[in-house]
């Protein structure tokens, strides 16, 4: 794990910031490595571009709700998102080509030993406090916000974050939760900053654990 890895927060469509944001971070895609925390699409103006530019710097991507709602469209041929079938047009006969994509997208990536110094986990939203990922269902490992300790399933806004039960040394790099902003523990980071609507798009350089951060251009979206 010597070389510079970069992690990415949600990007949701926005093409212009992520460009920025690769050349603030002076991100050299020969030699450094490139991961997104998932939601790449939907709500912002170029999710195509988006997924063209993560694919073809090779980027690791785990896949978060929106790529699961989109891949969830494309299978019932539903008509409930303008968003998704604007995309689904923009795709054209590539079409294939990038569902088959979206579903190679794995739920989590981990590297290292738990007790080794710099290990990582990359999940969309967040993992239940003693459930391994592997036995978690996908639908928390790519909503989760919350928990409630007592029922021990996925709890409200009144409820606390769900990192806040996570006690492994192992640090969990994360996104989704916009509102919750940025945050820097020492075993859970988040890189959700609402890009899509009108903040910024973050990006966690490792291991040295510095943050950058390119402004949105736009608000593209209502915030949630």
């Amino acid at each position: 794990m010597s070389k510079r890895t970069l992690f990415v927060g949600d990007v949701h469509g926005c093409y212009t910031e992520l460009k920025g944001l690769l050349e603030m971070a002076n991100f050299k895609p020969d030699s450094e490595r490139l991961f997104f925390v998932g939601d790449l699409i939907n709500r912002g103006p170029k999710p195509l571009e988006v997924l063209k530019l993560a694919h073809r710097l090779g980027a690791s991507c785990v896949l978060g709700n929106h790529e699961r709602s989109f891949l969830q469209h494309l299978k019932k041929g539903s008509q409930s998102s303008d968003s998704f079938s604007k995309l689904k047009e923009e795709m054209g006969d590539q079409m294939p080509f990038w569902e088959e994509w979206l579903q190679s997208l794995p739920l989590f990536i981990s590297e290292g030993e738990e007790t080794e110094p710099d290990s990582f986990l990359v999940v969309h939203a967040g993992l239940a406090p003693g459930i391994s990922p592997q036995d978690t269902d996908p639908h928390i490992l790519t909503n989760l916000r919350t928990w409630d300790p007592v029922d021990q399933r996925p709890g409200d806004e009144n409820h606390p974050a769900w990192y806040t039960f996570y006690q492994k040394s192992r640090t969990i790099i994360f996104g989704h939760w916009a509102a919750g902003g940025v945050v820097m523990r020492p075993n859970a980071i988040g890189l959700d900053s609402g890009c899509v609507y009108g903040g910024s798009l973050t990006a966690l350089s490792w291991p040295d654990r510095s943050l950058y951060q390119f402004p949105a251009q736009s608000i593209y979206h209502p915030p949630q």
